[in-house]
């Protein structure tokens, strides 16, 4: 009795906060005009009459096959909240010991950033977008009964990343899509391709237009997403050490700045500009050896693949969910004590990012161009399996481990921090 009353409570207080963020106020928590409330009043009451219904329609399939409902992120539509959110959910499904597999019904309240991609997930779960908004707000409402469970499909426990090391990408190509794929790479190296490496770095344009308006569960942006940004300039002399060993280089991305310099010799492709298509994104990121990334993204789309990736230019201390993949983070000089910030005064912040640092005297330093290469250079040795750990490396390894470790679960990125970064930054890890 007393169990039952207490999911009652539970369910009550949930109803009154999602009735209060979907009507009574904005996302900058202002109450609504009276008319936008009564709007908002009716839409609310559809949803909870339109699960109603779903429930009784469902119900009884879900004694024949399990159903799981997936409240994905829908903060903004960007692929690494869609691949996130879908990734850890299918991937947590393939290692769970169980006998029928559930039918999976995931809704997303934005703009599906990436067409191909929303394709290629609707072959293995039911994926709802906001032109059904209706259906995707009764399936908020549905009762979970019988075999239908709700969950939020990322689970953050203690193996979480080993889960998603040791499954398999979640999503395929089709037989057409691979031909089609494997056209778009003769055109782009104008016959068979070349080992390459996917670029990208982040642009003012794209947090612009993408990261930084207001949306409706989550406010206005917040914090800082320009100091971060490094300049294209920085990432040139990677594109040649990587093109002086014979790997092309694919400039991916969105929205982006300014172009390439037209020099830099045919194994290099400023892809973003000329020939980007969404269907090349997903494409050219599961093929190539791994993806080099200043600050942004589009990782994702590689790491959906299984594909690791040098994270250059992090404006965090948390990294990458490849164990495979590298990053060096950006500095953060405190001006007022001439010294840097030790990463564990950064802990798991934003630090690049976080206005409250910046407007108290933080200036944050850039990876220099060697230090790119540096920890390029350093991939592709481990990559081909020359790689070679000196007990040096190994124990600034195991201290900055130790500094990850205290983070909460669902930060303890597996990845390493380059070796030779390291090594000239060991007076900023913990002893």
């Amino acid at each position: 009795m007393a169990k039952s009353l207490g999911l009652s409570v539970m369910r009550l207080t949930a109803f009154r906060k999602s009735f209060r963020r979907e009507v009574l106020v904005d996302s900058d928590g202002v109450q609504n005009s009276n008319l936008v409330v009564v709007l908002r009043s009716v839409e609310f009451g559809v949803g909870i009459v339109g699960g109603l219904v779903l429930t009784v329609i469902l119900a009884p399939i879900s004694l024949f096959r399990p159903i799981e409902i997936w409240i994905l992120r829908s903060r903004r539509p960007k692929i690494s909240l869609l691949i996130e959110d879908l990734e850890w959910g299918l991937r947590n499904l393939q290692l769970r010991s169980q006998g029928k597999k559930p039918m999976i019904i995931a809704f997303h309240f934005q703009t599906f950033p990436n067409r191909q991609l929303t394709k290629m997930y609707r072959r293995v779960l039911f994926l709802i977008g906001h032109r059904y908004s209706l259906l995707a707000k009764s399936l908020e409402f549905v009762r979970p009964i019988w075999g239908i469970t709700k969950k939020n499909p990322i689970e953050r426990y203690q193996e979480m990343f080993d889960t998603w090391n040791n499954a398999e990408s979640s999503i395929y190509f089709s037989k057409r899509e691979a031909i089609l794929g494997v056209k778009l790479e003769r055109h782009l190296f104008g016959g068979d391709s070349p080992p390459f490496v996917c670029l990208a770095v982040q642009s003012r344009k794209y947090k612009e237009l993408i990261d930084v308006p207001k949306t409706r569960f989550e406010g206005q942006f917040k914090d800082d997403p320009f100091t971060s940004i490094s300049p294209i300039a920085n990432y040139l002399p990677v594109i040649d050490f990587l093109t002086s060993r014979g790997i092309a280089v694919v400039r991916v991305g969105m929205l982006e700045d300014e172009k390439l310099p037209t020099n830099l010799g045919p194994l290099v492709s400023d892809y973003a500009f000329e020939n980007r298509s969404e269907f090349g994104d997903v494409w050219l990121h599961s093929r190539c050896l791994f993806t080099l990334v200043g600050g942004a993204g589009s990782h994702w789309f590689a790491n959906a693949f299984n594909r690791p990736a040098v994270l250059t230019d992090s404006y965090a201390i948390r990294s990458h969910n490849d164990a495979r993949s590298l990053f060096i983070p950006q500095s953060a000089w405190l001006e007022h004590e001439s010294r840097y910030l030790k990463f564990a005064e950064i802990q798991n912040k934003e630090f690049g990012r976080d206005p409250e640092l910046l407007q108290n005297g933080v200036t944050i330093i850039k990876n220099t161009s060697q230090e790119i290469v540096d920890v390029t250079a350093e991939m592709l040795s481990r990559l081909s399996g020359t790689w070679t750990e000196s007990e040096q490396d190994q124990e600034l390894q195991r201290r900055y481990r130790k500094l990850v470790d205290g983070f909460p679960v669902h930060q303890r990125t597996p990845a390493k921090m380059g070796a030779k970064f390291l090594r000239e930054h060991q007076h900023l890890l913990p002893d």
